[in-house]
């Protein structure tokens, strides 16, 4: 069983935001490799119909999580290639 890791999701991308990243760090962006352990037991687990409700809640916020770095992402490279128009 792979736990919980000490520091959410939330924690993490706050954390590398707070950093000020460029587009590109931005875009290179990843999970750290304990979190996406963790959601891939996550999935496994739901994909078994084998999770508790605090686990779902998790998987519910990586998910949410996942479709926001998803959104910015997208959103740079709209930017990015806005930019490049121009030049």
């Amino acid at each position: 069983m792979i736990e919980a890791p000490a520091r959410t999701i939330l924690d993490v991308i706050a954390e590398f935001l707070a950093g000020k990243p460029g587009d590109e760090e931005l875009l290179a962006y990843y999970l750290p490799r304990e979190l996406q352990a963790r959601i891939a037991f996550l999935l496994e687990l739901n994909g078994e119909d084998e999770l508790t409700c605090s686990e779902a809640e998790e998987l519910d916020d990586l998910a949410r999580a996942d479709e926001f770095m998803s959104l910015l992402k997208v959103n740079t490279r709209v930017k990015l290639r806005n930019i490049s128009e121009w030049l």
